[in-house]
Protein backbone atom coordinates (compact mmCIF):
# COMPACT_ATOMS: atom_id res chain seq x y z
CA UNK A 1 0.00 0.00 0.00
CA UNK A 2 1.58 3.68 -1.26
CA UNK A 3 0.29 6.67 0.63
CA UNK A 4 0.27 10.19 -0.18
CA UNK A 5 0.38 12.54 2.79
CA UNK A 6 -0.87 16.40 2.29
CA UNK A 7 -0.02 19.17 5.16
CA UNK A 8 2.40 16.22 6.40
CA UNK A 9 3.49 17.84 9.50
CA UNK A 10 6.55 15.30 10.44
CA UNK A 11 4.87 12.43 10.30
CA UNK A 12 4.31 10.42 12.77
CA UNK A 13 1.44 8.31 11.45
CA UNK A 14 3.91 7.01 9.10
CA UNK A 15 6.06 5.51 11.93
CA UNK A 16 2.80 3.09 12.38
CA UNK A 17 1.88 2.63 8.78
CA UNK A 18 5.53 1.29 8.20
CA UNK A 19 4.78 -1.59 10.48
CA UNK A 20 1.86 -2.22 8.36
CA UNK A 21 4.41 -2.18 5.27
CA UNK A 22 2.81 1.00 3.81
CA UNK A 23 5.39 3.01 2.22
CA UNK A 24 4.87 6.91 1.19
CA UNK A 25 5.09 7.77 -2.74
CA UNK A 26 5.32 11.13 -1.45
CA UNK A 27 4.85 14.29 1.40
CA UNK A 28 3.42 17.69 0.92
CA UNK A 29 4.75 20.07 3.63
CA UNK A 30 5.81 23.48 3.48
CA UNK A 31 6.55 24.53 6.87
CA UNK A 32 10.85 24.52 7.57
CA UNK A 33 10.93 22.48 10.90
CA UNK A 34 8.99 20.03 9.84
CA UNK A 35 10.08 19.31 6.06
CA UNK A 36 13.47 19.08 7.59
CA UNK A 37 12.47 15.97 9.65
CA UNK A 38 11.03 14.66 6.69
CA UNK A 39 14.30 14.65 4.65
CA UNK A 40 15.94 13.69 7.78
CA UNK A 41 13.49 10.20 8.22
CA UNK A 42 12.51 10.14 4.93
CA UNK A 43 15.07 11.10 2.35
CA UNK A 44 14.12 8.87 -0.54
CA UNK A 45 10.63 10.82 -0.14
CA UNK A 46 10.25 13.75 -2.39
CA UNK A 47 8.46 16.38 -0.68
CA UNK A 48 6.28 18.19 -3.00
CA UNK A 49 5.79 21.29 -1.10
CA UNK A 50 2.85 23.50 -1.52
CA UNK A 51 -0.14 20.76 -2.20
CA UNK A 52 -1.79 22.95 -4.16
CA UNK A 53 -0.03 22.02 -7.49
CA UNK A 54 -0.46 18.01 -6.85
CA UNK A 55 -3.43 17.50 -8.44
CA UNK A 56 -1.91 18.76 -11.68
CA UNK A 57 1.27 17.02 -11.05
CA UNK A 58 -1.19 13.78 -10.70
CA UNK A 59 -3.04 14.52 -13.97
CA UNK A 60 -0.01 14.48 -16.55
CA UNK A 61 1.71 11.90 -14.42
CA UNK A 62 4.30 13.96 -12.89
CA UNK A 63 2.90 12.86 -9.12
CA UNK A 64 2.11 9.33 -8.48
CA UNK A 65 -1.47 8.62 -7.70
CA UNK A 66 -1.24 6.64 -4.89
CA UNK A 67 -3.68 4.05 -2.63
CA UNK A 68 -4.06 6.18 -0.28
CA UNK A 69 -4.64 10.45 0.37
CA UNK A 70 -4.41 11.10 3.54
CA UNK A 71 -4.10 14.69 5.22
CA UNK A 72 -5.46 17.31 7.96
CA UNK A 73 -6.11 20.42 6.23
CA UNK A 74 -5.85 23.83 8.39
CA UNK A 75 -8.80 23.71 10.93
CA UNK A 76 -8.67 27.22 12.22
CA UNK A 77 -11.43 28.19 9.36
CA UNK A 78 -13.88 25.73 10.57
CA UNK A 79 -12.33 25.97 14.71
CA UNK A 80 -15.98 26.75 17.16
CA UNK A 81 -12.59 28.28 19.06
CA UNK A 82 -12.21 30.65 15.71
CA UNK A 83 -13.60 32.41 13.54
CA UNK A 84 -15.17 29.99 11.50
CA UNK A 85 -14.83 32.10 8.23
CA UNK A 86 -15.27 28.65 6.58
CA UNK A 87 -14.10 28.73 2.93
CA UNK A 88 -13.81 32.27 2.52
CA UNK A 89 -10.70 31.72 4.99
CA UNK A 90 -7.81 30.95 2.90
CA UNK A 91 -6.65 28.05 5.16
CA UNK A 92 -10.41 26.92 4.75
CA UNK A 93 -10.21 26.98 1.00
CA UNK A 94 -7.09 24.64 1.43
CA UNK A 95 -10.19 22.06 2.20
CA UNK A 96 -11.45 22.28 -1.81
CA UNK A 97 -7.51 21.82 -2.96
CA UNK A 98 -7.82 18.45 -1.12
CA UNK A 99 -11.08 17.65 -2.65
CA UNK A 100 -9.56 18.56 -6.00
CA UNK A 101 -6.64 16.20 -5.24
CA UNK A 102 -8.55 13.43 -4.26
CA UNK A 103 -10.37 13.90 -7.82
CA UNK A 104 -7.48 13.91 -10.08
CA UNK A 105 -6.03 10.36 -7.99
CA UNK A 106 -9.09 9.00 -8.51
CA UNK A 107 -9.43 10.15 -12.38
CA UNK A 108 -6.01 8.82 -12.77
CA UNK A 109 -6.34 5.31 -11.32
CA UNK A 110 -9.60 4.79 -12.83
CA UNK A 111 -7.52 5.74 -16.23
CA UNK A 112 -5.07 2.89 -15.42
CA UNK A 113 -7.80 0.42 -14.36
CA UNK A 114 -7.07 0.36 -10.75
CA UNK A 115 -9.40 0.82 -7.66
CA UNK A 116 -10.11 4.33 -6.85
CA UNK A 117 -8.05 5.40 -3.21
CA UNK A 118 -8.78 5.29 0.45
CA UNK A 119 -9.23 8.94 1.13
CA UNK A 120 -8.54 10.10 4.77
CA UNK A 121 -9.49 13.26 5.94
CA UNK A 122 -8.47 14.57 9.57
CA UNK A 123 -10.77 17.99 10.89
CA UNK A 124 -12.68 19.34 13.70
CA UNK A 125 -15.86 18.78 13.88
CA UNK A 126 -16.91 22.30 12.95
CA UNK A 127 -16.41 21.77 9.41
CA UNK A 128 -19.92 19.83 9.63
CA UNK A 129 -21.41 23.18 10.59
Amino acid sequence: MRYGSVCSGIEAASIAWESLGWQPAWFAEIEAFPSAVLANHWPNVTNLGDMTGIAAAVRVGDAEAPDVLVGGTPCQAFSIAGLRNGLADKRGQLTLSYVELANAIDDKRRERGEEEAIIVWENVPGVLS
